[in-house]
């Protein structure tokens, strides 16, 4: 199966693919390409370090390419979207030139990104408005804490929140609970060497043939995907074990259970007398409204309390 290259000359029209094949299709597998880090953060670093470090770099940088492979249940692949977006290497200010350098090696077209590049945020405005016609869907990453990253950016338009949870919390509201991490979940099998392995190795390790070229994130998406789908009938894994863990973070993505009370205008109400108050979860209250459409709809629920 080959990968669908996206431009901006064809961006909408590959979108209404991608659009048909989710309503049977609800695997969704992700992976993005980035310009390298402005901070490294060493490995034994706390979390609270790592994600201030992530932060800042991808708040100062772009995204290069975002993988999309959509997929059932069973593993059936309906097809993998390589989007290549806007990058000028000659007017960008952050970015490290080794990963640059690095990339182009592994034959992504830099010329072509100047050329024929997708706007991010013209790309933002179309992608959302595709989520928000479904639901229930499942996202499945590898190490994808900074995948994650860059689409909650691209998907917000706005920089990431303080705090791990804060993010962990954005990522329920926007993409839904249901998230995979294929290397956390490779930690509790022996034969995966306990998720020690980057993405090529344990595809190797569990049979599964690359399509594409390493490094280039239509193809990476593609891989995560199959392995997850070999992973799932070698080790008859049951997803709910693994459901909200990413690689490297103690956090788990999942609703906030707090509730937010919406406040009523008092006016001529005398004090002690009940009041209808508008009681919201947080997760429902702060879903994104992304261009007048929820994308998972809100349900309010009242409940009479005294003021």
């Amino acid at each position: 199966m080959g990968i669908r290259q996206v431009w901006a000359c064809n961006l909408m029209e590959e979108l209404q693919k991608m659009d048909a094949a989710l309503h049977h299709h609800k695997v969704v597998s992700m992976d993005s390409e980035f310009p390298g880090f402005l901070r490294k953060t060493p490995r034994r670093s706390d979390e609270l370090s790592a994600f201030a470090d992530m932060k800042f770099n991808v708040d100062n940088m772009k995204i290069i390419q975002l993988g999309i492979t959509l997929s059932d249940e069973n593993g059936i692949i309906a097809g993998t979207w390589e989007f290549n977006f806007k990058f000028l290497i000659e007017t960008e200010v952050f970015y490290d030139p080794k990963s640059i350098e690095f990339l182009k090696e592994s034959g992504i077209d830099f010329e072509e990104l100047r050329i024929n590049r997708i706007d991010q945020l013209f790309f933002s405005n179309m992608f959302t408005h595709v989520l928000s016609r479904h639901r229930d869907l499942k996202w499945l990453t590898f190490h994808g804490l900074y995948d994650l990253a860059y689409m909650v950016k691209l998907v917000t338009k706005k920089p990431l929140p303080v705090s791990m949870l804060d993010f962990t919390e954005i990522i329920a509201t926007v993409f839904g609970c249901c998230v995979l991490d294929v290397k956390y979940m490779a930690r509790f099998y022996d034969d995966l060497h306990r998720g020690e392995l980057g993405l090529e190795k344990l595809a190797k390790i569990l049979g599964v043939k690359r399509v594409g070229g390493s490094h280039q994130a239509g193809s990476d998406s593609l891989l995560t995907a199959r392995v997850f789908a070999r992973m799932k009938t070698m080790y008859r894994i049951e997803e709910s074990r693994f459901v909200g863990f990413l690689y490297g973070v103690t956090t788990r993505i999942c609703e906030p259970v707090s509730t937010q009370v919406l406040p009523t205008f008092r006016r001529c109400c005398e004090p002690g007398i009940p009041q209808l108050c508008q009681v919201l979860p947080a997760s429902l209250y702060c879903r994104p409204m992304i261009h007048g459409v929820f994308l998972y709809t809100p349900i309010i629920q009242h409940q009479y309390r005294v003021l």
